[in-house]
């Protein structure tokens, strides 16, 4: 009947059957045909509809334009919400606008970044990197900063990796992490440029140390990494890494040399162990006195000659 009503041009008496309508996806669209746009989108807000809300919201839009829009979605939550899903799927333009209208840079920031690390090429990904930085330093609050600062350290080693891959002839930086890039610099001879990235980046002591070992053992810089054990009394991270690595790059005459240093006696049988010294495992386990790392050293033996070695070991140890 409002219907009716309405294409006879009586609009008042169209808007006093509307209120009686109880189905609001048919209140609605009449109400936008009849021009009035505040009510619909007050009804279709009330309805707590999002596809009726949308069809009120870019009516609006449409008719007034983007500022009276702004007007609505700066009282209402959930027009707000709605308007921001919208447009990051849709609009840039308008998502810009309305974030700025409504004062939330780090929403932008959200919507925004993932897109920026999709981009088809670097050049357009660093402008778009850009862009979002320099809207997230707008924000007044310290997630803002701390993004700014992130997206900083992101471009710097984009930039670096570019210079790498450029240097060392190999396609293996770019969309790596700042730890994967280190390492690579060690393992590939660029020692220079993996700590001066580690500087830039301000990598704790440790890290470094870590990214050192792993990428000299895979670069199989031997001699390198001896002397990086001995530049200090006692490795920040320890000599189990080192002896780790070793492993890793099946050097055991190499993880040797680190295991005789070892003070842990405990670790040391360990790894031993797993070196099939089994041996030095046991003669560690007799430094450690520790009858349990013993038995369970001669549990992984499979040569009988170890396992009497070890038989007696343990008999004249008097740990038994």
């Amino acid at each position: 009947m409002s219907r009716d009503v309405v294409m006879q041009g009586r609009n008042q008496l169209a808007v006093l059957l509307l209120d009686a309508e109880p189905n609001p996806a048919d209140q609605v669209p009449l109400l936008m045909s009849m021009q009035d746009d505040k009510g619909a989108l007050d009804k279709a807000l009330v309805s707590q509809d999002p596809d009726l809300i949308y069809l009120a919201l870019l009516h609006l839009l449409k008719r007034r334009g983007a500022q009276e829009l702004f007007k609505v979605v700066m009282k209402d939550a959930t027009a707000r919400a709605l308007m921001l899903s919208y447009s990051a799927l849709q609009d840039d333009t308008l998502l810009r606008q309305l974030c700025e209208t409504c004062d939330v840079p780090m929403t932008l920031c959200a919507y925004l970044l993932p897109k920026a690390f999709k981009m088809p090429d670097l050049p357009r990904r660093t402008k778009a990197l850009e862009a979002v930085k320099k809207t997230a330093a707008q924000s007044s609050d310290e997630g803002g900063k701390f993004l700014a600062r992130q997206l900083d350290d992101q471009l710097k080693l984009q930039q670096v990796q570019v210079e790498l891959e450029q240097l060392t002839g190999k396609a293996s930086f770019l969309d790596t992490s700042a730890a994967q890039t280190v390492r690579q610099c060690f393992a590939l001879n660029q020692y220079s440029k993996g700590l001066r990235l580690a500087k830039d980046l301000n990598m704790s002591e440790k890290l470094l140390w870590s990214l050192k070992v792993e990428g000299l053992a895979e670069g199989h810089d031997w001699k390198e990494l001896d002397k990086l054990s001995n530049e200090k009394k006692v490795p920040p991270i320890g000599l189990e890494p080192f002896v780790e690595a070793c492993i890793k790059h099946d050097r055991l005459d190499e993880a040797g040399r680190y295991v005789e240093r070892l003070t842990d006696m405990s670790r040391k049988a360990e790894l031993c162990v797993r070196m099939g010294l089994f041996k030095k495992a046991a003669e560690a386990g007799i430094a450690a006195r520790d009858l349990e790392i013993l038995n369970s050293i001669r549990h992984k033996c499979t040569n009988p000659a170890d396992m009497a070695m070890i038989d007696n070991l343990i008999a004249t140890s008097g740990l038994a």
